[in-house]
């Protein structure tokens, strides 16, 4: 019986020494990335859906797409080498709600931990136009925000783009 034992015992032994000097992996975990921003996700050449008017005073709704040239409407949000937001420009002949171009940047560039939107900036150079995120491009190409007119601080209409990116 102390025979079974005493090798039981070595067998034990042997198996926690081989674990203790194999169990450390090695393993390569590659590289560090960069996160992905949302400059890099809302960046590039996108084509309008549809554009939608709302009437902040009483919630009215209408399409403004096939009026007034909204189908038209294309804006660039272009970055520079380092992958920072750089110029905008906006093309077609549909009215102009957002200034012809200038310079663009993110508010934030990742989502915000206390869950509020995120916003786009731009800067023709006289004043800077804010955009807020509704929707961001993901498995979907699709870049939705809203532009929000408001008097006295109070918003009074408001016009949602939903965008896709046009292909390269």
């Amino acid at each position: 019986m102390r025979t079974i034992t005493s090798k039981l015992l070595g067998v034990v032994l042997l198996l926690s020494a081989t674990m203790t000097f194999t169990g450390c992996s090695t393993v390569d975990d590659g590289e560090f990335t960069s996160p992905i921003t949302l400059t890099e996700k809302i960046s590039g050449k996108w084509v309008v859906n549809s554009v939608v008017q709302t009437d902040e005073a009483n919630a009215r709704t209408k399409t403004l797409t096939d009026l007034l040239n909204f189908d038209t409407f294309v804006i660039n949000l272009n970055q520079d080498e380092a992958g920072k937001a750089s110029t905008f420009t906006v093309e077609g002949n549909a009215p102009a709600l957002l200034p012809a171009s200038g310079t663009w940047q993110m508010d934030y560039n990742f989502t915000k931990s206390d869950n509020t939107a995120s916003r786009i900036l731009l800067n023709d150079g006289k004043a800077e136009t804010v955009l807020t995120v509704t929707t961001v491009p993901g498995n979907t190409k699709t870049l939705e925000y809203r532009l929000t007119r408001k008097t006295k601080g109070q918003p009074f209409v408001s016009y949602t783009y939903n965008l896709t990116q046009a292909v390269k």
